[in-house]
């Protein structure tokens, strides 16, 4: 999963990038500081999760104690490792992407408020489109195929 959270923080610069492009802000600070909260806010999530986890913990060992069982210093981590696997299967899933989730609604209002000005909502309607600048001017419509990337060669190789 480390290296889908890598890609989408990568994605997640060049958002902010062609925002703040588009508003004309400073971009290249506008990529680090979205890129640097975007990993902000997944740690807020993994918090999050671990105090989900731990209050979990709590209410599970608060039950056994009602019924008579005595909780030592190891006994949480005992009872995590036990019930980790009833807990696989649908809140696993949420344990992983809930950072990502509270990541990217984190950003997303960043970039609203902050780059964009707007409402949330109307945010998220905003396009914005990252333009590629070169040197030549005539833009091809479609990528040549291989056979017209040889053709183009030989023809280069023959007029000089």
């Amino acid at each position: 999963m480390g290296v889908i959270f890598g890609i989408i923080n990568i994605i997640v610069a060049i958002w902010f990038f062609s925002s703040a492009v588009s508003v004309k802000k400073q971009a290249l600070m506008w990529a680090a500081i979205g890129g640097i909260s975007f990993l902000v806010f997944k740690f807020l999530g993994y918090s999050m999760i671990g105090l989900l986890q731990g209050s979990l913990d709590q209410a599970i060992l608060s039950d056994l104690v009602e019924k008579g069982y005595s909780p030592t210093e190891s006994s949480a981590g005992e009872l995590s490792s036990e019930t980790f696997d009833d807990q696989s299967t649908i809140l696993g899933v949420f344990y992983e992407f809930f950072p990502l989730f509270i990541a990217l609604l984190g950003v997303s209002f960043i970039r609203a408020k902050f780059i964009l000005g707007m409402d949330y909502i109307a945010s998220l309607k905003h396009k914005t489109s990252l333009k590629v600048i070169t040197k030549d001017s005539t833009v091809p419509l479609g990528s040549p195929s291989f056979t017209g990337t040889i053709s183009g060669w030989w023809k280069k190789i023959r007029k000089n």
